[in-house]
């Protein structure tokens, strides 16, 4: 039963879980289509002679950030950047696609589809379990992308600012140096403590989510405990987001 007004968020997909995934699909589809076109856009007008930080260039920093578009010198050369852009342009259509397929093709109720594993997935904001077993997909979703951002370093490298190059990086998993950085992590200059700490993320968010997978609700279940798990998610991402 709805029992907040028209105005508040999401109050037009209650009940209707099917078409929450289709916005959320069509917001995914033009993010990714910003990021595809506002890096193709930046190549095109980038000026190899003036310093990158003096330039209008967000896309090409943060993939700068991570030593795509170097070469072993260090030099910038753009390579990659065009595919990585393009690639962003194809999943946005992807993601578009299946936003249309959940929005006209598929049931508005995700509880009436006849596929078992798609009602697990079923948003239900008054039942404990339904909102543990979904965060813990989040949460290893999560985990995995700290360790391919781990593996990324230590395989193929990121910029260093301190050489001015791209070198590899291998994670220092120290937890005293991980726990005595949790207030002053503006203050690392050691990107190996960086890795670290992504490392320790990523062990640590998949076996969250294992749990939260695998156990039902824990303590006392409270009309507001729901919106507590969503909100936590939520500042992990953006935790994330700012670690990255």
């Amino acid at each position: 039963d709805v029992t907040y007004g028209w105005w508040a968020g999401n109050s037009m997909v209650t009940n209707r879980s099917g078409r929450f995934i289709a916005s959320h699909a069509a917001h995914t589809g033009l993010i990714a289509f910003a990021a595809g076109a506002n890096t193709l856009w930046e190549l095109a007008r980038y000026d190899p002679s003036v310093p990158m930080g003096h330039q209008t260039a967000i896309s090409l920093s943060h993939l700068a950030s991570i030593g795509i578009g170097f070469d072993e010198a260090g030099a910038w050369t753009g390579a990659g950047v065009v595919t990585i852009g393009i690639l962003h342009l194809i999943l946005s259509m992807v993601y578009g696609a299946g936003g249309l397929m959940h929005a006209v093709v598929f049931d508005a109720d995700i509880q009436e589809s006849t596929v078992i594993q798609a009602k697990k997935f079923k948003l239900e904001r008054d039942n404990p379990d339904n909102q543990t077993f979904i965060l813990g997909h989040h949460l290893i979703f999560f985990g995995v992308a700290c360790i391919w951002f781990v593996e990324w370093a230590r395989i193929h490298g990121i910029y260093d600012p301190a050489i001015g190059a791209v070198r590899q990086v291998n994670y220092n998993l120290d937890l005293t140096a991980i726990w005595n950085h949790q207030f002053d992590f503006i203050s690392i200059d050691s990107l190996e403590d960086v890795m670290g700490g992504h490392a320790f993320l990523a062990f640590f968010e998949i076996g969250g989510g294992a749990f939260h997978i695998a156990t039902k609700q824990i303590g006392e279940y409270t009309k507001f405990k729901g919106a507590g798990l969503l909100s936590a998610e939520a500042i992990l991402s953006w935790s994330l987001a700012g670690i990255g």
